[in-house]
């Protein structure tokens, strides 16, 4: 517990707003960022976003929609900073000024989507990745994901992102390049530690349960989640 309070009080102060969050961020100026409106100088969101932020379900581009809006704006800054560094993101980023990264990220906050079809998973893949999302696995010395991620990975903005809805490949690789110590723009390498110490399977069924979870629904203690039915495990 005494681990957890230092954590958190690292993270706090990692995370205070700096200047790109300074005023109040305008909806419509990042929506025309977004589309490629005003500033032809910047690469436009959408075309791999889309407008509505929903992302691929494939996992390449990420879902957007109401991600906290200061983790992608930090996520942007990290990107143009190359503290995480990617082909693509990296060379948009520097595109950017702060602000209109400020305002990207409070345009895809505020909206709101369908999410994709649930993905097919088997009952015990599903019930792993579950038990580490609620309690970790203590031994292993793996904390439990939703201590940060929010209950049932509905988020906990500004600091955490949620993870419930978020496509498994995209939150796999992710978790993978964590473990190999490729992206390390995580506070206090808290991601990392935890990412050593998962198996590769137990990374596949964490970022797998989180794709089909839908914060505010059954949870399944009552074993409608992992006793699901055949359409649910189908991905209906």
């Amino acid at each position: 517990m005494v681990r957890h309070r230092a954590l958190f009080a690292l993270l706090a102060a990692w995370c205070v707003p700096s200047s790109g969050l300074a005023e109040t961020p305008d909806f419509e100026a990042g929506r025309a960022v977004v589309v490629g409106g005003k500033d032809a100088s910047v690469t436009p969101c959408f075309m791999c976003h889309g407008l509505d932020g929903v992302g691929d379900f494939a996992g390449a581009f990420p879902r957007l929609t109401g991600q906290a809006a200061f983790y992608m704006y930090k996520q942007l800054i990290d990107y143009a900073s190359e503290a995480r560094p990617h082909d693509v993101m990296t060379p948009i980023a520097r595109e950017m000024i702060e602000p209109q990264m400020a305002n990207v990220a409070f345009y895809y906050s505020v909206l709101d989507a369908p999410y994709a079809r649930r993905p097919a998973v088997e009952p015990e893949v599903l019930a792993r990745g579950r038990k580490i999302a609620e309690d970790g696995l203590p031994e292993a010395d793996v904390q439990a994901c939703n201590l940060c991620h929010g209950v049932d990975g509905a988020g906990n903005p500004p600091l955490f992102p949620y993870l419930a809805g978020q496509y498994a490949p995209y939150t796999e690789l992710q978790m993978q390049l964590f473990k190999r110590g490729v992206r390390v723009n995580d506070p206090v390498a808290v991601m990392r530690d935890i990412a050593e110490d998962l198996s590769d399977d137990d990374i596949r069924a964490v970022a797998l349960y989180f794709e089909w979870l839908r914060p505010g629904e059954d949870d399944g203690r009552g074993g409608a989640r992992v006793g699901a039915s055949e359409r649910e495990r189908t991905g209906g």
